[in-house]
């Protein structure tokens, strides 16, 4: 069973090239990425996609040592 994720931008640092900004959000279903809202980051794809993988695989981020912090 796939799984879809929805990748949302949190935070920029710094300038993006393809000026992503919070908001901007793209979905990732069956390998496929679809609903890009303002074009791909390819850099930021390639960082993200040991997690992207396994979630669309249905593992969960508590089972990959990734949860956000409580303070």
């Amino acid at each position: 069973m796939n799984y879809r994720v929805n990748v949302y931008v949190k935070e920029v640092r710094g300038r993006c090239a393809m000026g992503y900004r919070p908001g901007v959000y793209f979905t990732m279903e069956r390998y496929y990425i679809t609903d890009v809202n303002e074009g791909l980051c390819l850099h930021a794809l390639c960082s993200m996609l040991t997690l992207l993988i396994p979630f669309i695989k249905g593992t969960f981020a508590r089972t990959l040592g990734i949860r956000e912090r409580v303070m």
